[in-house]
Formats: structure tokens, C-alpha cells, sequence
């Protein structure tokens, strides 16, 4: 083996550990005085040190004895060296250890033959084998793994030889679970370096991904070993919905019930937000769930219907892989106001009855209060309530109910009843109304001959209804009794009458009261009515409904667009060109300028 320096140490070394190497030596005495012997080689596990020889110096003689030794290496090459020398003075009697070593980075693997001479001759001989790096593996093991995440297995090399160096290490993973390792199945190679002697832990990492849940074979190798274990790949927390119950078919208004049996299909634990979707924000629970892995529990929710009509909602509970649908049908009950009915007229010191059908149309059974309303503050809105009625109706059944404004009432005063009312059947789903009128019978002066009886009692046709009757009919007031305005609106029907198709006086409407009870406009009762604030085109409308009441157009006070037309084109306004048109819009605005 070849020798690649000559290293001399002029100290003494001290070695605190080592092993035996694969070595012989022999003693072969020494001079008179100083002889040696128990000469032995030793291979530091590290360091810089290839080998030492120790041996043991006896000095015999009666004086100080001072003497060199020097260690020779000889390679295969038949080349010899000096690696050490010593030069030791021993006083008379003494015994003493002496170590002389040869350096690491002076030799090469191979067998050597060393000679420990002190100059003159040759004290000891032995020879020693170095060995090249071996890789060794040893604690192989690997930890268990969530499917997806990075797994890592861990080796322990250590480097057996007596020289620094560099191997691979080879990880190979059995992805197939076929029971062999192939090529294709490399994961990972480091390549450590480490002295004599040294060790160290090597990791890899194996990526999940492409991995089943299951246990996979694994083996680590170097040139001078391998180790074989396995790798656990679990499943990741997958919480799947075991089964759900809901309800299905609910009356509007009851608790909508329903539960969520969750199982966590993976190995560990995980926590996941299990929700429910529905049709309304009452629906809007959710619960954030944490199970260990294969664990299932139940958990319950609940939410309102009241806000939800009649019909089939879609309603699901889910999680972010799975979820269990269901249709939830909402049925309620709808009371409907028909048959409303009561008297045109009524006296004033006499019960006032009201009647209606209520029928349930809806698809439920309900019960509900059925309430009777009058206005009593002339804005055609039926606010007060007179009487209630609780009624109980499966789908599709109906009844009448009655009410009765008594006349000992100590609600109401005369004055308060006095007049033209509109009156109605409320539910909560539906109302009907109609109107009625509420007199004082005496006669008294203004406005016109005095009529016994009024329209709806003649049997003469052309008979024409006084002032008196009219105001007395619609407002329970004489005609002087109200005001300027009124009075205005009472001339105007007294002018147009006869009446169309039979209509009796409580039927015929002012503008003002077509304007807000079939317009639905905002105009107060007794306020100072103003036609020409409302739109044009609703004007025509409402003039159009008014005239309608009429056989005739004498004494109409406001003549419409297309009246205007046809008195002055004999055409509809719509068939006019857009310049005549101006001229009839500006002829029907100069009717109130007046």
C-alpha cells in the first residue's frame, strides 16, 4: 500500500479510547538498560489517527536513561516511512507507556507492516489492515402519515471504515405493494459524508399524494447494507353525511325539525362545519364538528317557517364533500273574504248588521280572527273595529259570520255615525268592503224641493232625487249642513241625473271619492279637493268612471279630453293629429281657469 507522507510528532499522545485492530505485533526486547514490551495496536474509532502502537519502557539501570524511538510503516510497495518519533528520558527504575501513532491522512487502505526501533535495532514488528469507508445502517424507521402530507423516514448510518468518505444512500418505496423494489420505485438518494467512526441520521421525504391509504414496504441500501421497514399512509379526516332526517311537510308557522348523523371516514382526528341551506334566513345554522378519526355522531337543528308561503322549498344539510337534501312542502291555511253584505242604508237609531262569507282556500287547516271594520274619519280606510270573530276552517270548508253595530252602542255617538261609510271583512290573508250609509231621516231647507223617498224607493224613473235626499243619503246631513265643496259635487250629480243602469244615490260617487276609493289616491274627506293636482292622465280616467254614473251630460262641470273631441272634431282624443290634440288640452286646462 502506498505511503503518502512522513508525519513526526514531538509530543507525547495521549489516547483516551480505541479498539484493538485487526493487527499482530511482536516484542523483540531492547538494550541492556531500557527494554520494551506488552507492545500492542490500537485503531481510534476517530480522529486523525489511522493506528497506534503502545508499548511499554522499562528502564533497569541504576542512572537516567534517555533514548529516540521512531515508528516505520512499510506499504505493499515495499516503500518504508518514519510516521513517529519519540524521544523519551526515563529515570533509573522507571516504567513508562509510550504511544507513537501513524496519521490518517498518511495512508491508504491495505495492510501495513510498522517496526518501533530506537535507532539501532528494531524493539517491536507487527503488522495492521486499514479498512476502506464502509456505510452501515442501523434504526430505521418511519412515522405514520395523513394521506397528502409529507411522510419522512429516518436511518442512522455510521461509517465503519478507518477512512473519511462519501456514499449513497438509496431510499426505495414499494408503491405497488407487489412485494419487490424496483427502479421505478426510487424515492430519494443522499449522499452523507462522515469520518472514522462517525454516524448521523439521514431523512427522507416521501410524498402522499399518489398513495392509497394502506402500509408500504420500504428499504434503505448502501454498498455495505440496507434496512426494510414500512410506511402506514392513513386517511385524512373525510367527514361524510351517515344520514339525515327533516322534516318534509309543515303548516306554515310550525318548527321545521331536522338531524345530521356525521361520520369522519378518515384515520385521525378533524374538525369540519356541517350547515344547513334552506329557504330563508331562519335556516342559516351551522356547527363547527370535530371527530376522531371513524367516530360518527348525531347532532340536531331546528328552524322557523313563519316567514315562508305556501309552496316546496329545497332544504340541505351539508358539509364540504357530502350533504343529504330534502323538499320540505309549507301548507297554510287562507281565509277568503266573500259575499260581503250589509244594508245600502241604514237609520241611525236602529242595529246595523253586516254578514260575509269566509271560506278556506288554502291547503291547511287554521284559525284566525275575523275582524268588522268601519271608517269613521272619512278617509275611505276602514280602521275601527266594530266586532271579531274567532273561526276555525279545514281546507276548503267555509261559514258566514255576522256583526252587529247595536244602536245602544256606547262606542259611538250619532255624530260619529252619521254619513256614508265604507265598511269591511278583514282576515289576516284577505278583506272585502263595500259601503253603507247611515241616516237621520227629517227634512230640512236649502238646496231644492224636498223628496218623502228617495230614489231607490221611486218607481218613476225621471223622478229627480232633491239635494236633501242626496246629502242626507251619502252623508246623513242636510245639504245645508255641508260644506261649499261638497255642496259644489252634490249640484253637479243633482244636475246629471237620471242615473245609469238603475244606480241608487249611495252608489253614485263624487270625483273625490272615485279618486280615492278606486284610485286609491291620497285625498282626505272634507279636505279642499283638488282635481287639477292630480296627473292629467288620471284625470281623464276618473272623469271618464264619473261620467259613466250619468245618462246624460247636462250640468257636467268638467268636460274630458275626449268629450272635447268629439264636440269639437267629432273624434276620440287619441284619433286626433298631435296639433289639434294641443288644442284640446289646452281647452280642457281652460275649463279651470275659470
Amino acid at each position: 500500500m502506498e505511503i503518502t507522507g512522513i508525519h513526526a510528532v514531538a509530543a507525547v499522545l495521549l489516547v483516551v479510547g480505541g479498539t484493538v485492530g485487526a493487527a499482530s505485533v511482536a516484542d523483540l526486547g531492547g538494550g541492556a538498560s531500557v527494554t520494551v514490551d506488552d507492545t500492542e495496536t490500537v485503531k481510534p474509532t476517530t480522529g486523525d489517527t489511522a493506528f497506534e502502537v503502545r508499548t511499554t519502557l522499562n528502564n533497569s539501570d541504576a542512572a537516567n536513561a534517555t533514548r529516540s524511538y521512531d515508528l516505520v510503516v512499510e506499504g505493499g510497495s515495499g516503500s518504508a516511512v518514519t510516521v513517529d518519533e519519540r524521544t523519551v528520558t526515563l529515570s533509573a527504575g522507571e516504567t513508562r507507556r509510550l504511544t507513537l501513532s501513524a496519521p490518517r491522512d498518511a495512508l491508504r487502505p491495505g495492510r501495513y507492516n510498522f517496526t518501533l526501533s530506537d535507532g539501532s535495532e528494531a524493539l517491536a514488528t507487527g503488522n495492521v489492515t486499514l479498512d476502506p469507508p464502509a456505510f452501515v445502517l442501523s434504526d430505521a424507521g418511519a412515522g405514520e402519515v395523513v394521506r397528502g402530507d409529507l411522510g419522512t423516514v429516518d436511518v442512522t448510518v455510521r461509517n465503519r471504515g478507518d477512512f473519511r468518505g462519501l456514499r449513497n444512500v438509496d431510499l426505495l418505496l414499494d408503491r405497488d405493494r407487489d412485494g419487490a423494489f424496483e427502479v421505478g420505485e426510487a424515492v430519494a438518494t443522499r449522499a452523507p459524508t462522515l469520518g472514522a467512526g462517525a454516524d448521523t441520521t439521514v431523512r427522507f421525504s416521501v410524498g402522499t399524494d399518489g398513495l392509497d391509504p394502506g402500509t408500504y414496504a420500504y428499504r434503505i441500501e448502501t454498498a455495505d447494507g440496507a434496512r426494510e421497514g414500512v410506511l402506514v399512509v392513513l386517511r385524512p379526516a373525510t367527514f361524510r353525511v351517515a344520514g339525515a332526517t327533516m322534516t318534509t311537510d309543515a303548516v306554515r308557522g310550525d318548527r321545521f325539525n331536522g338531524s345530521v348523523t356525521l361520520t369522519n371516514a378518515g384515520d385521525v382526528p378533524g374538525t369540519e362545519t356541517v350547515w344547513l341551506d334552506g329557504p330563508a334566513e331562519s335556516f342559516d345554522w351551522n356547527r363547527s364538528v370535530t371527530l376522531d378519526g371513524n367516530e360518527t355522531r348525531t347532532f340536531e337543528f331546528a328552524a322557523a317557517t313563519a316567514n315562508l308561503t305556501r309552496g316546496n322549498y329545497s332544504v340541505a344539510v351539508a358539509t364540504a364533500n357530502d350533504s343529504a337534501t330534502a323538499t320540505l312542502r309549507v301548507r297554510e291555511s287562507f281565509f277568503k273574504v266573500d259575499d260581503v253584505d250589509g244594508p245600502e242604508s241604514a237609520d241611525v237609531d236602529g242595529d246595523v248588521e253586516f254578514t260575509a262569507r269566509v271560506s278556506n282556500i288554502g291547503d291547511a287547516a287554521g284559525n284566525e280572527t275575523v275582524e268588522h271594520r268601519i271608517d269613521l274619519n272619512g278617509d275611505d280606510d276602514p280602521e275601527t273595529v266594530t266586532g271579531n270573530r274567532t273561526v276555525t276552517l279545514a281546507p276548503g270548508e267555509r261559514t258566514t259570520v255576522e256583526f252587529v253595530i247595536p244602536a245602544d252602542s256606547d262606542r259611538f255617538t250619532d255624530d260619529d255615525l252619521l254619513g256614508t261609510h265604507v265598511f269591511g271583512v278583514y282576515t289576516g290573508d284577505t278583506n272585502a268592503t263595500s259601503v253603507v250609509v247611515v241616516r237621520d231621516y227629517y227634512s230640512g231647507g236649502g238646496g231644492g224641493s224636498a223628496s218623502s223617498s228617495s230614489s231607490s224607493s221611486s218607481n218613476d224613473e225621471t223622478e229627480t232625487v232633491s239635494k236633501d235626499v242626496i246629502t242626507q243619503e251619502k252623508y246623513g246631513l242636510d245639504y245645508d249642513e255641508v260644506s261649499s265643496e261638497t255642496q259644489s259635487q252634490v249640484d253637479e250629480i243633482y244636475e246629471r241625473q237620471p242615473f245609469a243602469d238603475g244606480l241608487v244615490i249611495t252608489e253614485v260617487l263624487t270625483r273625490e271619492e272615485i279618486a280615492r276609493q278606486e284610485f286609491g289616491l291620497d285625498v282626505e274627506r272634507n279636505d279642499d279637493f283638488d282635481f287639477t293636482s292630480i296627473d292629467v292622465e288620471t284625470q281623464q280616467e276618473i272623469e271618464a268612471a264619473f261620467d259613466e254614473q250619468f245618462e246624460s251630460d247636462d250640468g257636467d262641470r268638467i268636460e274630458s279630453w275626449d268629450e272635447l273631441a268629439r264636440a269639437e272634431f267629432d273624434s276620440e282624443y287619441e284619433a286626433l293629429n298631435e296639433e289639434r290634440k294641443e288644442t284640446i288640452r289646452e281647452r280642457y286646462r281652460a275649463q279651470f281657469d275659470s
